[in-house]
């Protein structure tokens, strides 16, 4: 993954260790989640593959759903993405990064 380009997949989310991925019988995705401690709460964010081609994305804190999503698995596995680094950064998770 490269880091000035988003993850686009789940494959690629899957090439941070940070990630756990699990598969089906099929060989497909099932889930992808990752953890983090911060700010003395414990975040997961996971992805799941959902009907129609929709990702669900889902952020927990302390084990309460803080925030929730569903768009394709590009734009999911973006956001994701977007939200592990702000909070590994101890920044709000919802926060867009300024450009330059």
């Amino acid at each position: 993954m490269n880091g000035a380009q988003p993850p686009g997949s789940v494959a690629d989310l899957a090439g941070d260790p940070a990630w756990r991925i699990t598969a089906g019988s099929t060989g497909r995705w099932t889930t992808a989640e990752t953890t983090l401690d911060q700010g003395g709460r414990v975040w997961r964010i996971g992805l799941t593959p959902g009907p129609g081609g929709v990702t669900a994305l889902i952020l927990w804190a302390d084990g309460q759903v803080v925030d929730h999503a569903r768009g394709t698995e590009a734009l999911m596995c973006a956001r994701a993405h977007r939200w592990q680094v702000n909070l590994a950064a101890h920044r709000p998770w919802h926060e867009v990064p300024l450009p330059g």
